[in-house]
């Protein structure tokens, strides 16, 4: 499904004329699967707006290894925080399927978010839960076990009962810092006891009470 910058949260709520303004400020492109729409450390001056597709955002560990941060979904903009203080990409994005993108000049943005205090409320939000998000991650790496990372990783998701797997288990430990082999254990485990049903390309929760408590 493409989206248009109109149903970005952050975007929300603007008028028509507004929002036509902010859309011929953009550059619009669409990429192929596998395609980099941003390298970790360039500078972030424009805000990457995905309106169709999903992205990965990894970055690379000092040995070389590629750490995967999250698997993206539109609408979504990227690397907010960066644009706000002027510095670089916190990570490399890739499409992950086919893609379309609006890329919207930092000086687009600031003065937009000067003349509608009601977007900066809105990013305000966004920003906050990402940083909750980014506490909950280093919960789990710090002191759950494979099983409670997978099961936080899985109730943090669940919200409509089925969690997809776009980038398979592999994907899923490497966001939780753990094997696919481990994953996919943690993952059987839970199955036999009732808890979930693993399908193609996603986990259907049954017992999300269950799975909190194994989480925490």
């Amino acid at each position: 499904m493409t989206y248009a910058l109109a149903d970005l949260p952050m975007f929300a709520g603007l008028d028509e004329e507004r929002v036509r303004r902010l859309a011929g400020r953009a550059r619009w492109r669409d990429y192929p699967a596998g395609q980099v729409l941003c390298t970790e450390g360039d500078p972030a001056d424009q805000l990457i707006v995905l309106l169709d597709g999903r992205v990965k955002a990894a970055r690379v560990s000092a040995d070389g290894r590629e750490v995967v941060l999250a698997v993206e979904e539109a609408p979504v903009a990227f690397d907010k925080t960066a644009l706000l203080v002027d510095g670089p990409h916190r990570a490399t994005r890739t499409a992950m399927t086919a893609v379309r993108v609006a890329y919207l000049p930092r000086a687009a943005v600031l003065e937009l978010l000067e003349a509608e205090p009601s977007v900066a409320a809105r990013l305000l939000r966004t920003l906050a839960a990402t940083v909750r998000d980014l506490d909950e991650r280093l919960l789990d790496a710090a002191v759950r076990d494979v099983p409670a990372r997978v099961a936080s990783w899985l109730v943090r998701r669940c919200d409509g009962g089925r969690v997809a797997l776009h980038g398979g288990q592999a994907g899923l430990g490497a966001e939780i810092g753990a094997t696919r082999v481990s994953v996919n254990r943690a993952l059987r485990g839970f199955e036999r006891r009732g808890i979930i049903v693993i399908g193609h390309g996603e986990v259907t929760v049954l017992d999300r009470p269950a799975l909190t408590r194994l989480a925490a």
